[in-house]
């Protein structure tokens, strides 16, 4: 494989990308580690160096030209079960354990494929995220081949079905709740803001919440807007949390993930917002103060301007919430503007402030 790799003037990188065949494997099989690769990887490695299938066999051997890896059965003996996870690292699961799959264009595919599930993404837009400028000639094939590999990858699930389809001008991938861990949460998120029962609510939204496993993996979409898109969906899920819990006084189990994402999102006014609120009620006054104060202060040194309404909002709280037993010093009474308190305005689902405070 070598040979024919030098003398189409290839670097192993280079065929790795062509074929869809991770750069492991490709060193595995030049080096001997590897000699049997499944029947389709072989095709791809053939089909990249420009050779006949009739020349696999001399490549790799019989058996590269005849073995197909068969599907895994699960435990039970039916079809394998199959989850995709983008709430986080990109994992896909079957029957519990995870599915290894190195690929850097294949994994960007199926994350942007989900990150649009059940929506047709046209074939321009998935070949300018693989290649951008630099597109190759071969690029509609090679498209091709990262999408039968996806698709053999999602093939095994059981009903509900999962799969990745043709579609005009396009592919799209076609999951439900039970495949797509973005739908479930979506769904769990929904069911907590039409719930009546605060006490169901809050069991929804906790639900939701725990799926979500932090940052995303995949460096080609880390900065896409359908991934921002998704972050913010989470804040407005921890701020509904937040409130919710703050009713029932139930501000601790929310407290970890609200200020991790705080954290993260260090000018999300609304999130900060609801951060300061939830510390207070948890009698965490000292705590909300200083939350406060970071935010204020990340507001002037990046963007020049003084915290809005609602932040101002939520540290009023904070310093009249004990007012009875501590008395304010005359600088705190001085920040505190006339404005209503944050929690007779219910929970708010507002996204984060961009203008001159006050806009």
């Amino acid at each position: 494989m070598r040979r024919h790799r030098e003398r189409a003037g290839l670097t192993q990188r280079e065929l790795a990308e062509r074929s869809g065949v991770s750069l492991a494997a490709v060193r595995d099989l030049e080096q001997g580690r590897s000699g049997r690769p499944r029947r389709e990887s072989a095709r791809r490695l053939a089909s990249a160096l420009g050779l006949p299938p009739e020349e696999v066999p001399a490549m790799f051997g019989p058996a590269a030209a005849t073995s197909e890896a068969a599907p895994r059965e699960s435990r039970t003996g039916a079809a394998p079960q199959l989850v995709i996870g983008v709430l986080g690292p990109l994992t896909v699961w079957r029957d519990g354990a995870a599915v290894p799959f190195g690929a850097e264009k294949a994994r960007s595919l199926l994350l942007r494929l989900a990150l649009s599930a059940d929506e047709v993404v046209r074939r321009e837009a998935l070949m300018d995220l693989l290649w951008g400028e630099r597109r190759p000639p071969t690029a509609v094939d090679l498209l091709y081949t990262y999408i039968a590999r996806l698709r053999r990858l999602v093939r095994p699930a059981a009903p509900p079905t999962c799969a990745i389809v043709a579609a005009p001008g396009g592919y799209r991938l076609v999951a439900g709740p039970e495949r797509l861990d973005l739908l479930r949460f979506r769904s769990l998120a929904a069911a907590g803001r039409v719930e009546a029962d605060p006490e169901r609510a809050l069991k929804e939204y906790a639900a939701a919440a725990a799926l979500w496993r932090g940052e995303s993996d995949v460096d080609s979409l880390r900065h896409h807007p359908l991934a921002t898109a998704l972050t913010e969906e989470y804040a407005e899920l921890l701020r509904a949390y937040a409130a919710t819990a703050r009713e029932l006084g139930a501000c601790e189990q929310v407290l970890p993930r609200l200020r991790g994402l705080a954290q993260r999102l260090e000018l999300h006014e609304p999130l900060h917002a609801d951060l300061v609120a939830t510390l207070a009620a948890a009698g965490r006054r000292a705590e909300a103060l200083a939350a406060y104060d970071r935010v204020r202060a990340a507001l002037r040194d990046q963007l020049g301007i003084d915290p809005g309404q609602r932040l101002r909002e939520a540290h009023r709280d904070v310093l009249t919430r004990d007012g009875a037993r501590t008395p304010l010093r005359p600088d705190m009474v001085r920040q505190i503007p006339a404005v209503p308190s944050l929690h007779s305005a219910g929970p708010v689902r507002s996204v984060p402030r961009t203008g001159p405070a006050g806009a």
